[in-house]
């Protein structure tokens, strides 16, 4: 007769880093709901949408690390996140590059063109790392906290934060328009490109000490509800992360390189 195995308590909250990872989910598909069923009036940048993809961040960081606290990562928890990560980083962000890039067409057939292209060129490039994430999490390689290219949420934080900045400056539509869809074009290419990215985490905890400060600054503004500089220390701080990988050695795929890391769990 096989003895019982024994459950602790971790076996019995295993499900929390799943409904982590579909809160994540939720808050991408909320976001796309509202670009796609409001009607204008409330200027180019749909502000509620913005906040629910930032949301949807807030979710994908906490659910790997749920996931290593309850002892709870399977390749289904790996597998979840990467949709999830799909909707919110990938398809959520392309739908707010479309909808704000229209503010620089006028209406014409071209100025469509090129918003589409933006969001598809964005779009696809996420699906692209997330299904190379994918690819390479089924060998055993040792990543030590560095991402090949730009993370997904990192590229859709930076895309976040320049729409949340241009609310709050005095800059016409049109050259909005035209800001997020440049935005589209080269946050794509560094997703899919060859720089080395430092995970956020550890960027934070070791990285140059006016980063410290900058993200220590972003956190007390946001418990203490700053509106006035929220907006730009946002900016500042994920746009400090995307530098950081422009320092070192770098070119872009020509194949799948099993040097990639995979994504956290």
């Amino acid at each position: 007769m096989k003895p019982t195995k024994t459950l602790n308590w971790r076996d019995h909250l295993s499900f929390i880093p799943s409904s982590i990872t579909l809160c994540n989910a939720l808050c991408g598909l909320s976001a796309i709901i509202y670009m796609t069923g409001s009607r204008g009036g409330e200027g180019l940048v749909p502000l509620p949408a913005v906040w629910l993809i930032l949301a949807a961040m807030f979710f994908d960081i906490f659910d790997g690390f749920a996931a290593r606290k309850l002892n709870a990562v399977s390749r289904h928890g790996m597998e979840l996140d990467s949709l999830s990560d799909l909707l919110s980083f990938g398809i959520a962000p392309a739908i707010l590059i479309f909808r704000v890039a229209q503010g620089c067409c006028d209406g014409s057939v071209p100025g469509q063109w090129v918003a589409w292209a933006a969001a598809g060129f964005f779009m696809v490039c996420a699906m692209w790392r997330l299904a190379l994430y994918n690819t390479v999490a089924l060998s055993d390689t040792s990543s030590d906290g560095v991402f090949s290219g730009l993370p997904t949420p990192g590229a859709t934080a930076i895309l976040c934060s320049m729409a949340l900045l241009s609310t709050r400056l005095n800059v016409e539509d049109r050259a909005v328009g035209f800001i997020i869809i440049a935005y589209g074009f080269i946050l794509g290419l560094m997703m899919i490109s060859g720089f080395k990215y430092n995970h956020f985490k550890k960027v934070v905890t070791t990285g140059p000490i006016p980063f410290r400060i900058a993200v220590f600054l972003l956190m007390l503004t946001a418990i203490l509800m700053i509106d006035e500089f929220i907006f730009y220390l946002l900016f500042v701080v994920v746009h400090l992360y995307l530098l950081s990988g422009l320092m070192g050695e770098t070119h872009f795929k020509k194949d799948l390189p099993l040097a990639d890391t995979p994504p956290e769990l």
